[in-house]
């Protein structure tokens, strides 16, 4: 940073050499370099004509950008006159012949001139701590940073001490000593960050500066003060991700999820999010804030782009999403992908359970045998998904199915070998027994009732049979049809009552028992 402003820097004379140097290096305030009142009193310093017409000619090959030719010429001069010239002559050529060295990328040279210029004891003490100010900036640049502060601090105290207020890029490069040296002074760097974002113009940020403060703030835990920096730092560069990113997280971190949320999703909605991880981390604030619909529509969305990968986790959270905003049927496809696509049982059991949730129960049977098939499941899920393996199977009964009863309570009595689900289980088999039980009774009042018409139109037959030979008159078509009903449905009956006793409830647990490849799936996964 140092070095590309100085590599961009030009050289306009002046009065005196320090103005010179004021527009070289990145220099204070140039009211820095005037004298503090009473601080050169004495003798005036200037240079002798011959000495001046000489660095008049080589201040115009500088104006010329021609600082090898300048270099040349200062070399020169010092070596052919320097023990001839006074202290303030020595010490303003020498400073003069840094600003050259500047320029051309010389820093270890322009250092050594300065310093000796320093030693020299001929400049006024303004134009001394001015060159002790370029020292500190090349101290830095040179990795020296304990010297750089020592440096900084002792112009700081002189401006100071002349009522003139410090530039910005002084108290930047203070603050960014203090984070260079071992270990880093934290503390020491809070203030001058601070004076410098604060003396910019809001109107022209420098963005290193700002960067300088966010990082020491991080290291010092000043959330509150880093959370308003950052604030500021996305007004003013709204198209920087990482910035947007930090203040999410520092959000997150002190318990603003709220905030931490409105962050990411304007940075998602500005397309500044584009990797996997950020995009889903948008996608599970949804969920957690509980609006599931767009977040499965946002995941849909960018699985469908390309741009998160369409493998099981993914397809696994999406259908989740949808199931938690009730759209189960653009679950269910997802979900069915994802389990035909494992070899554990989990995800066909969760499929099974967003079956059964939308009334697919056939579906859903199927995929909990599955589920039940594949096991590695842990204990709470097998006994799960025996429990609505139950509660499929008797969904689907019809008023006398008594074999998909007796294939219900079965998973229900499997479910209660299971702690978590034993209690449930053992309410659905006392509701089945309670359903079958009121079946049989059911059928044995029919049947009670049936026998008992039987008897009644048996004995109206005899009555009009009795009449007809008492009228010697043949039977109407209407008796004779109403006889052969009757004897038809009544011999039936009586065969029927003869087993009604001893049958309709066990033959039905006889069949169940006997049954077909839903027990092979109960039985494998036993």
């Amino acid at each position: 940073m140092i070095e590309k402003n100085w590599k961009s820097a030009r050289v306009f004379l002046s009065a005196s050499a320090a103005a010179l140097l004021a527009n070289v290096f990145i220099a204070p305030s140039v009211a820095v370099a005037q004298e503090c009142p009473g601080e050169d009193s004495g003798p005036s310093k200037t240079l002798s004509p011959r000495i001046g017409q000489e660095v008049q000619k080589l201040y115009e090959l500088i104006q010329a950008d021609q600082y090898q030719e300048a270099l040349v010429g200062f070399n020169n001069l010092i070596n052919s006159r320097g023990g001839s010239m006074n202290e303030y002559e020595r010490a303003t050529t020498l400073e003069l012949r840094a600003s050259v060295k500047v320029n051309l990328q010389d820093y270890v040279g322009a250092r050594r001139d300065m310093e000796a210029a320093l030693a020299a004891n001929g400049l006024p003490p303004n134009r001394n701590n001015q060159i002790r100010y370029y020292i500190a900036q090349l101290q830095f640049q040179d990795g020296e940073y304990q010297a750089a502060i020592q440096g900084l601090n002792g112009w700081i105290s002189l401006a100071r001490r002349c009522n003139t207020q410090v530039d910005n890029s002084a108290w930047y490069l203070l603050g960014a000593a203090y984070t260079q040296v071992t270990p880093p002074n934290w503390s020491a760097a809070v203030t001058p960050a601070e004076n410098a974002v604060n003396g910019l113009d809001p109107a022209n940020p420098n963005e290193s500066y700002f960067g300088l403060l966010n990082l020491i703030y991080n290291n010092l835990n000043e959330n509150t003060k880093r959370a308003a920096l950052l604030e500021r730092m996305i007004n003013y560069w709204p198209g920087k991700k990482e910035y947007w990113r930090q203040l999410s997280g520092l959000y997150s971190q002190t318990g603003r999820d709220q905030e931490a949320f409105s962050v990411i999703e304007v940075a998602y909605r500005a397309g500044l999010l584009s990797t996997e991880a950020e995009l889903l981390t948008v996608v599970q604030y949804y969920s957690y804030f509980d609006n599931p619909y767009r977040g499965a529509k946002m995941l849909e969305r960018e699985i469908n782009a390309g741009n998160i990968r369409r493998n099981q986790d993914n397809l696994v959270l999406l259908s989740q999403l949808w199931s938690q905003a009730r759209e189960h049927k653009r679950s269910i496809p997802i979900l069915q992908e994802a389990a035909g696509n494992s070899q554990e049982g989990e995800l066909s059991l969760q499929l099974g359970r967003v079956l059964l949730a939308d009334e697919q129960y056939a579906r859903s049977q199927r995929a909990l045998e599955q589920a039940i098939n594949k096991g590695r499941m842990d204990s709470k899920e097998t006994g799960e998904a025996w429990l609505l393996l139950g509660t499929a199977r008797f969904s689907q009964a019809g008023p006398e199915d008594v074999d998909i009863w007796a294939s219900s309570k079965r998973a229900f009595t499997n479910a209660q070998r299971y702690p978590t689900a034993r209690a449930q289980a053992s309410q659905w088999i006392s509701y089945i027994n309670a359903v079958e039980q009121t079946f049989r009774d059911q059928k044995r009042l029919e049947e009670i009732q049936q026998r008992e018409r039987c008897e009644a139109d048996l004995d109206r037959i005899d009555a009009q049979r009795r009449i007809r030979d008492l009228q010697n008159r043949p039977a109407t078509p209407e008796e004779l049809e109403f006889e052969a009903r009757v004897e038809a449905e009544c011999g039936e009956d009586e065969e029927a009552v003869a087993d009604a006793d001893g049958g309709s409830g066990g033959g039905g647990g006889g069949q169940a028992a006997g049954g077909g490849d839903e027990d092979e799936a109960e039985a494998e996964a036993e």
